[in-house]
């Protein structure tokens, strides 16, 4: 799922010289996260899988449920923002419709101002039984 996400919001981003993709995950570099050392990078995390039995059968064959998390990092300069942050934005999020097969499929963004620059953490939900 993670590969096939990257893939979406690389090409979903492709109109841009203000942001670029990495395939890196989003480690630390000396205790600072890679995404606010490499401002302007798109950084996404491994998945996160939770599975829960949706429905028990009486032979066996339950019906599970899995739920999948992936985080997107951007960072950006507060003061001096890509003049299309907002499509930017859209457009990552957007790229959530490139997973198939799932029940629920979701993204959400939110902002968090430190220092002289925003870092918009995305999140991707998808449930697949």
């Amino acid at each position: 799922m993670r590969s096939d996400l990257l893939t979406a919001i690389t090409a979903n981003t492709a109109f841009t010289a203000n942001c670029t993709v990495s395939d890196e995950l989003p480690w630390d570099q000396s205790g600072t996260p890679l995404y606010i050392v490499n401002k302007k990078h798109f950084y996404l995390s491994v998945e996160d899988k939770d599975v829960v039995e949706l429905y028990g059968t009486l032979d066996s064959c339950d019906v599970m449920q899995t739920e999948t998390t992936i985080l997107g990092y951007l960072t950006v300069d507060a003061k001096n923002q890509p003049s299309d942050i907002d499509n930017i934005v859209a457009n990552v999020l957007l790229a959530r419709t490139a997973i198939a097969n799932t029940v629920t499929n979701e993204s959400s963004v939110s902002s968090e101002l430190e220092n002289d620059y925003i870092t918009y953490q995305f999140e991707y939900r998808f449930v697949t039984v």
